[in-house]
Formats: C-alpha cells, structure tokens, sequence
C-alpha cells in the first residue's frame, strides 16, 4: 500500500472517529441473506488476499451484517492472525478500514482492537516457570509466531487511523452494555475527539506504542527481540523517522523532510521497505510521538547491549575452557560441545538483530573484538603488547607474514559468493528463516548434513548459477555428464602451481557444486601425490577458498588429518611412515595458517608431541615449527599459548639428554620461529660527495644519461684526493653495479684516460690486483664479484684502456695460478683449484665472451687459437664438468670459434696441445732467423679490431687515421720539399674545444659503423702488399726521391731539429698496389701531445 492511500484513508478513518455517518457508501437495500452472509464470515475467517480485496469490500457495501458483526469481529481478527505477505496486509488494511467506516468505532472497532490487543498481550510469567524448559521455548516460539503478523497488521490500522489508544477499545461481552451506553458516554468522548487530534495532543499513548511497552517492558531475556527488528525494519521511516540508505548510511526525517522517500508500495518478504527509494514526503507520525517512540526503543536496546556483552564474555570463556580439553585430552564431551554450538547460534542471532536495531536508530553497538582480545590477554597471563605494536607498526605491510606477498596468498581469496550470489544467498536464506521462526538449533556435525540437503543437485546448480551469474559460462565438452567434468577438474589438482589457478578451479568447481562433488573434491584433496609438498600450501588455498561456503569440505580434511596423526601417533615404531607423518603435519601447518584447523587442534598436536619427546615427536615438533609456528606466535589470538609452548619446549630439551641431531632440530626451528634479538647492522657514514658520485654511477648510469654523468663526473674537484680515492674505489669495484652496465663504467674510464692518465693506471692495476686477490682465497661469497671483474677487464680492452698482453696474461693466470711450472696436471692437488672446482673455467667464459671474438687477425689470433687449446686441456684435465659448465664451454666455443670441435677427451687434448706446443716452437725459430722491423705496442688494433669489428658502443679516438684513410688518393707526382705538407703543432691543449671533439667522434663513430655495414657481405681478396720494413737514413732519402721513376713516394723533406717524423699508409679504392702506398710525413713539435694532435 502506498503512502497516499494511507493518508486518505486515515483523513476518512478519523472522521468515523470524529462522528461522521455515511462515510462509506452502502446500497440502497441490503442482501440479509444467511447464506452470503454466512460466506462472507467463512471466507474473511481463511481468504483475506489481494485479489479478493474488491469482493470483500464491494460485499461490505451489499450485505446487511447487522445480526452477524459478533461473528464478524471474531473471522475478521482470525483472518488478521493468518497474513502473512504485505499484500495481504495491504488487503486486510482495506477491509477493516471499510467495516470501521461503515459500522464506526462503537460497534466494529473497539472490539477489535481489544481482540489485536489481546493477541499482542505477553503471557502470564508464573505460568511460563511452571512449566519444562522445553515446553516453555515452544510456547515462546509459538507466541513469536503469532505476533509477528499482529504486530504489523495492528501498526498499520493504527497508520491509517483505524486504531487510536487502548482507551477507545471495549471487550467483546460488552457489546450490550456499551449498546445501552451508547446515548450518554460515547458521545461526550466524541466531543473531545471532534477535531480527529485526540491521539496526538492528549496524554494517551498510541496503540502500537502501548503494545511495545507491554511486551519490552518486563522483557528480561529479550526473546521479543525479534519483534522489535520486525517493528524497526517495517516502519523505520513512519513511525521512527529514519531511513537506512546503503549499509550503515542513516537518514532522519529532520534531515531529509524535504526529500522524497520510498513509495510504500509493499514490503519485502521480511517486512522491510525498499531502502534505496525515500519516501514522498515526511513520515505519518508527527514528532512527539517519533520521539517517545524512540525513546522506549532506545531503552530497550541498552539492555540488549548488556546481554550481548554478558553472553559473549560467557562464550569467550567457555570456548577457551573447551579449547583447552581438547588440548589436553583431544575431545570434547559431546553435550558440552552441543550447548556450546547451541549457544553461539543464539549470540549470532542477538548480534545480528540488535544490529538492525542500532542501525535505524543510530545507535553505537558494543565493541565486542577489543573486549574479547583484553579477555583472552588477562586470562593468558601474557601480555599482547608487543604483537598488537607490532601489527599496528606494520601498517597496510606484511603485518605477521614475511612479506606482502605471502600475506596476499594467505589472507586475500576469492569470495565465491560475489561471483555467485544466487546460489549461496538462497542457503542463507533459507537458513536464516528457520533461525527466526525458533527451529532448534543444530549442532555442527548436523549443519553439514543440513547444508548438503539444501544443496541442489549438478545439473541443475549449473543453470542457475549461469542465471546468477549473468555470465555465458559456457563449457568446452558440452556433452559431458556432470560426472566427467568433474573428473576433468580433479585431473586439474597435481598441476597447480600459482593461486591464479587454484581461484580458477575453485570458480569451475562452483559451476558443479552437489553434495557428490563435494565428497569427491574431498577425496581428491586428502590424497595428495606422495612427495608433492609443493602442493600442500596450493590445496590448502584451495579448502579455504570453497570451505568458506561448503563446511563440509573444510571439516571434512580437518577431521581427516586429525584422525590420520592420532593414528600414526599409535604406530610409533613404523620408521616407514615417516613421509606420511612429515606430509600430515605438514598440510595441517598450512590450513593453520588459512585459518580451517581451529587453533586447539594444532596444539594438541603439539601438546601429544611435546609428552612424548622421542626422535620421531621432535621432528613433528620442528615440521610444524618451520611452517606454521610463526604464524602461531605472532597472532594475537594464539600467541599467548604459543609462547608459553615455546618456553615449556626450550626447558624440556635441557633437561633431558638429547643428541647433538636432535638438539640440532630444535634449536634451529626455535630461531626460525622466534630469531634471537641481535642490534641492527651499523650503516658506514659516507660524506655527501661520496654518496653523490655513487648515486651517479649505480642508480643513474643509463645510455641516454651516460654523456651527462661523464661530464658531471669531470666536473668534480680532481685536485683533491678524497675524491680521487671515492672515484677509484668505484671504478675499481664493477661488482657492486649492474652486470648489463659495466661497459658503460668502461667507457666513461676510457674517456677520463684523455684528462687523467694516472687515474686510469691506478683503476687498472687495482682491478688486475683484485682478480689475482680472488685466485689466491677462492671463497665462493666472491664469486659474483669476480665475475664482474673479468667482464670489467674485457671491456676495458675493448675500449682500448689496456692492450691484448694484458687480456692474455690474465687469461692465463687463471687457467695456471697455483699450478707447479704453470701448467695443469692430471694426478697432482692444486689446493687453490681442485679438481671438482670449475668456477675458473667459467671465468675464463666470461672473458673470451666479452672479448675474444676481436682475436681474429693477425698475431694476436694465434695467440688466442693457442690458448683456447690449452684451456681445452684444463677442462679436460677437471673431473667430469656439471651440465651448466659444459654448456657455457659450448657457447663460449660458438661465440669465439664457432667452426672448432670442442675437445672433451683428455687423450685428445693433450695431443692437440702438444701439437700447438710445437708448432708455436717452429715458428719462433724461424722468425728468429728473419730480419724485422722492432714490433710496435700491441693494442686492439694491432691484433685485427679492423672497423668491420668494432663494437657497436666503442667511441673511435683516431680520427686523424680516418680522415688520411677517407682521402681519394690520385697518382702520386714528385713534390719538392717546398710542396710538402707540414704541419708543426704548438700549445693546442689550450685551445680545443671538447664539444667540438665529442660531436667529432660520433659523427666519425657512425659514419665507421655505416661503412661497417655496407661492406659486411663484400668479398675480400688478400691484401698481400709487403709493408717498407727496410729503414732508409735521412741523408738518402732525397737520393731515392730522385731515383723513383714512377713516383710512389714523394720528397722527403729536411728533418727540422725538435721535431719527431712518422709514416702513414693509405690506399686508393681497392686496387691493392704497391704503387698506390703513399707515405706522407707530418712533423709535430716535440712539446705537444701526439694523442691531442692526432684527435
């Protein structure tokens, strides 16, 4: 019913108070017929509904009822006892509406209301304690029954201004007294009333208030509590003024009077009006009377407050009390665990009510956490301040977990019913109905049974789940029974490896759910592969995920494991059970920690361990330690009892004599749960100049900002040397950054070589003093680091800071340090390098990978070829290499040389190198008989790094060479000495400019990588012009320039004293001639830099 047709009919109900005749319109003649009079009794008695509402009132109009309205009363209250839905109070409303105007309050409505008011009376105390417990809950269940719908019914009367106050009701057998009265009070008590305000400004209560006060005012035991809720939740903004919007957003009617509210237009089944619609305009009752209404309701709920305070005190307690029978004898009695059952069910159902009360109201309920954790800190003897500190420090942290991480696995799961609300919410539903109509509560054991009967079967919980759902949950084998897909699912199990798919196959499992699901999920849990641990922790996910909706599943494997160590707990002597005990304690760590093993469980588990102290109850001990104990300790509902366990196994293991095994187990699963307090490790102090270059270099160093750290890095103060110091500290160390950025640590070292030459050497001898430092103390927590510092070496050659002698005597040095005469043996102990140590030759990987492709050409190609078969003999000379060496040796070998057969026979490789051995003798032999030129300083160019090979990040210092190479060389013509270019340098230091050189290499970098990769696939033909090896004086080259017919080489001029001459060679497209060689002299005074004049 509308709130418009409320008020209209409570404007016509209080003229029918007032005095009025003819309020309701009647026909001219009416039927005085028994039998539809007879009817209509009989049908207003059974039949009141919404679709018969027309006919009842139209045969109000019709029908005479005079002689029957004793009869009528009495049908009419009975049928008001039987509505059930809104719609038929909505009904009855109208009917008794119509028979009030018609026969008016003196002959219909006074006896009524005595009747409403009768059914709404609380029984006799003294004779509800006369009677058995049992019968005494039944006749309160049945009475709660009865008034629910009479509670509703008579507020609605009273809305509509049907009922007024218990002043103006009269008892039925008073009818004749009240008939003969009728002419001298009735009408004096009608002058008072004429203005229909009398319920509003006299003293008398309104009849829903003296109803409420009646039965909350002795009300004890609060077992009209669920009355109140129905009153609260139906008429919160009619008669109370408020309105819940949302969950916990309250509005008053003072607040909102000018908003619109819900449009009344029925209530749910449970009596509650639509919350998210206001209602259109303000609520029925007027302010005084919201207010006294609320008042009584306040008072009420003070006293429910104390209740629940009180009961909960009293289940905190006698749950710990039965917690701690089951840890001593591992049971509890079962009448004592019924009763407890029994009462929680009836905290939850006074909890959840005064809830609903508190809300409407705006009332604070009672903090029943902080009470319940300052109960069980005084009742443990152990204070929880130091976790509740702890906890509350870490914030939105890992809290009691190690890291966030884990907290996310074990704490955040996927909530089944948001994804399928429908299929949870009618089992609520139904649940929640029985609990209001007071059907007996249930122990634990039948709540699963009860769960799984209200369960539908698979087939048709997967439709309505896709109903619910709102999703196309479409299956891949659409032909599949129910049974198949299950299978496919449990087939699923042993290949989980994230939480991703454990919420997935808890999801799919949904779709399937029936009480034979459920039995055979179980199965497939409690048999776990044997040896598969790393399963446990994803099952457990599992189990909590689906027990959360599904108790039976959950208490299923609790009761399971349970039973499985009492029972390997009496089979003692069965040493080959000890995986099946390992795995058992193992899996009920884990559900500990997800919260499905009730914490009572698990310290009996450790209490039976802990009497028994044999070498299999230890390892139990330490097994449950290792994987749930710090959970244990750091909760702070189980902490107190868990360190007093700690306290009780640490005296245990010294009084009695253990082995050092034994002891060992212990002692590490005690630090792994309860680490013992250390200080914190001091951080070294570092000056802000110190903290600055390593910032630089460690977090900053990128490719896009390498040319900016370079100049900020040339920038600092190089005169002082506490900043040289912190430079070579870092340059010295490529450890300690990046492994993919040590060769930008390399390049900004070879362009500081230009401006700090000694700085450079410094790095260099303190980084080759480092490699030695770890062949001589091979500690493997150095390992790490020396391999950067191989790497390091590498790209420093690449970028031509040391030369190829420097590559290969460090190579060497680590094949052959600590070797008698240098040379790896098989037979003879080298303490430095034992045989089944390979981190050298995994050093040796690393270097030739970052360098030994440019050992190409020439002699330094040689050199390398030798090695690499010398270093083939040492791998072959170690014991059989682990697979992850072997490998590294293969693609070292690919990288280098990809065309040789890596030798893995020690037979061969000693022959191979025998062989290079000689071969190597031969040719120093004959190079001895062979006049040549004195050899140049080797560097990278020198061993065969042609342009075609250089690296992509290596700058290009040389670029005088190229701009003589790039030069269109024509036929040389005779030049006299006046021609001849020269070039004398003087003082240039001062006047260069850096960014002009720094734009000059690149472009010279990238115009050399260009012709790098233009002439990649061009074939190349010997190049087999002897160079002039033979040296000429100076007192004859003008002679040879004047006997040279064809012009190869120009006038050599005068040599000018102070000055220093050099050759230079070029050639002209890819004629190869030794006619094309031109030799061009450029002097340079002795006082400038050859490196700056070159540049």
């Amino acid at each position: 019913m509308d709130r418009k047709r409320k008020r209209d009919l409570r404007d016509v109900n209080l003229r029918a108070w007032a005095g009025e005749k003819d309020l309701f319109p009647v026909q001219n003649s009416l039927d005085s017929s028994m039998k539809k009079n007879t009817a209509f009794i009989k049908r207003l008695r059974t039949a009141i509904n919404p679709t018969g509402q027309s006919t009842f009132v139209q045969e109000v109009a019709s029908l005479s009822l005079h002689k029957y309205l004793s009869e009528v009363i009495s049908a009419c209250y009975e049928g008001l006892c039987k509505l059930k839905s809104p719609g038929e109070i909505a009904a009855g409303v109208e009917i008794v509406s119509a028979l009030h105007q018609r026969f008016g309050p003196d002959e219909f409505t006074a006896y009524i209301g005595w009747l409403i008011g009768r059914g709404l009376s609380t029984p006799d105390k003294g004779q509800l304690r006369s009677l058995a417990q049992d019968v005494r809950e039944r006749e309160e269940k049945e009475r709660l029954a009865r008034q629910r719908p009479l509670l509703r019914v008579a507020t609605e009367l009273w809305l509509v201004g049907c009922l007024r106050s218990l002043d103006d009701i009269a008892r039925p057998e008073e009818a004749g007294k009240v008939k003969d009265a009728k002419a001298g009070d009735l009408p004096s008590k009608g002058k008072g009333i004429a203005n229909g305000t009398r319920s509003d400004t006299l003293d008398s209560d309104p009849f829903p208030l003296e109803v409420l006060k009646d039965l909350l005012g002795h009300d004890r035991d609060h077992t009209n509590l669920p009355l109140v809720v129905l009153f609260v939740k139906s008429f919160s903004w009619d008669v109370l003024g408020a309105k819940v919007k949302g969950e916990g957003r309250r509005l008053d009617a003072e607040d909102g009077s000018a908003a619109a509210g819900s449009d009344g237009r029925g209530d749910d089944s449970t009596g509650t009006e639509d919350e998210g619609i206001l209602a259109e305009g303000p609520p029925i009752a007027p302010e005084p009377l919201r207010q006294r209404f609320r008042n009584v309701l306040v008072r009420y709920f003070e006293d429910v407050k104390v209740h629940i305070i009180k009961d909960h005190r009293m289940l905190v307690s006698q749950g710990r009390r039965n917690e701690d029978a089951y840890v001593k004898s591992g049971e509890v009695f079962e009448d004592r665990q019924a009763n407890y059952d029994k009462q929680l069910k009836s905290q939850e159902r006074l909890v959840s009510s005064a809830q609903v009360i508190s809300d409407v109201l705006g009332v604070d309920m009672p903090d029943l956490r902080e009470k319940d954790i300052v109960t069980a800190g005084v009742d443990g003897g152990i204070g929880l301040v130091k976790t509740g500190e702890y906890l509350r420090g870490q914030g939105d942290g890992p809290g009691i977990w190690e890291d966030v991480d884990e907290r996310r696995f074990y704490e955040i799961i996927v909530d089944l019913k948001e994804r399928f609300p429908k299929m949870f919410e009618e089992q609520k539903k139904r649940k929640d109905d029985e609990d209001q109509v007071g059907k007996k509560s249930e122990s634990k054991g039948d709540a699963v049974d009860k769960v799984a009967k209200e369960t539908v079967d698979g087939e048709t919980t997967v439709a309505d789940a896709k109903r619910g759902d709102g999703e196309d949950q479409s299956t891949v084998i659409v032909n599949k029974t129910v049974g198949a897909q299950v299978d496919d699912l449990l087939a699923r199990l042993p290949e989980l490896s994230t939480k991703e798919k454990v919420d997935e196959v808890a999801i799919d499992f949904c779709l399937l759910n029936s009480k034979a699901s459920r039995n055979r999920m179980v199965k497939a849990l409690q048999d776990v592969p044997k040896g598969r641990t790393d399963l446990l922790p994803l099952y457990a996910r599992l189990i909590a995920t689906l027990g959360k909706y599904m108790l039976d599943i959950s208490q299923a494997l609790v009761g399971h494991l349970d039973d499985e160590f009492r029972s390997l707990q009496r089979r003692k002597t069965k040493d080959f059970l000890g995986q099946v005990r390992m795995m058992n304690v193992r899996y009920l760590a884990e559900l500990t920690k997800f919260g499905v093993v009730p914490d009572h469980v698990i310290f009996h588990c450790l209490k039976v361990s802990l009497d028994d102290f044999s070498r299999m109850n230890i390892e139990i001990i330490t097994n449950l330690l290792e994987n749930c104990g710090r959970y244990l300790l750091r909760n702070p509902e189980t902490s107190p009892r868990m360190s007093s366990f700690m306290e009780t196994l640490s005296r245990k293991k010294g009084a009695q004599h253990l082995g050092q095994q034994e002891r060992m187990l212990i002692e590490n699963a005690m630090y792994y749960v309860s680490p013992p307090e250390r200080t914190a490790i001091q951080q070294k102090e570092r000056d802000p100049m110190d903290l600055f270059v390593r910032k630089l270099i460690y977090v900053d160093l990128t490719k896009r900002d390498l040319v900016k750290i370079t100049h900020q890095i040339r920038k600092l103060h190089w005169e002082e040397k506490e900043v040289v110091d912190i430079l070579r500290k870092i340059f010295s160390k490529p450890g300690k950054m990046k492994y993919n950025n040590i060769f930008y640590l390399a390049e900004i070292l070879d362009h500081l070589k230009r401006y700090h030459l000694d700085f450079t050497i410094s790095v260099i001898d303190d980084l080759l003093e480092s490699i030695t430092f770890g062949l001589e103390i091979p500690d493997f927590k150095f390992n790490q680091r020396r391999l950067a510092e191989v790497k390091y070496l590498g790209e420093l050659y690449l970028y031509k800071c040391v030369d190829s002698q420097v590559v290969f005597d460090t190579l060497y040095k680590i094949v052959a340090f600590g070797h008698e005469g240098g040379t790896p043996k098989v037979g003879t102990y080298n303490p430095l390098d034992p045989p089944d140590e390979f981190f050298r030759i995994r050093l040796v990987c690393s270097l030739i990978e970052t360098c030994g492709e440019f050992f190409s050409k020439g002699a330094a190609q040689k050199r390398f070829d030798f090695f690499l078969i010398f270093f083939q003999y040492y791998a072959c000379t170690k014991e059989p290499l682990p697979m992850d060496i072997e490998f590294a040796v293969h693609d070292a070998f690919a990288h280098v040389r990809p065309q040789w057969k890596v030798i893995s026979n020690l037979e061969e490789a000693g022959q191979a190198f025998a062989e290079a051995v000689k071969r190597n003798y031969q040719t120093q032999t004959a190079e001895k008989t062979m006049e040549v030129e004195e050899p140049a300083e080797d560097s990278p160019s020198d061993d065969g790094l042609d342009d075609e090979n250089i690296p992509a990040h290596e700058p290009e210092e040389d670029t005088s060479e190229e701009v003589e190479d790039g030069e269109d060389v024509e036929t040389p013509e005779p030049r006299s000495e006046s021609e001849e270019e020269q070039f004398v340098v003087k003082g240039m230091d001062n006047e260069r400019d850096p960014k002009a050189d720094a734009e000059f290499d690149r472009e010279l970098a990238k115009m050399m990588s260009e012709s790098a990769e233009s002439r990649k696939f061009e074939r190349k033909p010997m190049f087999d012009v002897p160079l002039p090896m033979r040296r000429t004086p100076i007192r004859d080259l003008a002679g040879a320039a004047a006997d040279d017919s064809e012009g190869d080489a120009p006038a050599q001029p005068t040599v000018v004293p102070g000055t220093m001459k050099f050759s230079l060679l070029s050639k002209r497209g890819n004629r190869q001639q030794a006619s094309l060689v031109l030799r061009r002299m450029v002097f340079l005074h002795a006082d400038a830099a050859v490196q700056d004049t070159v540049d």
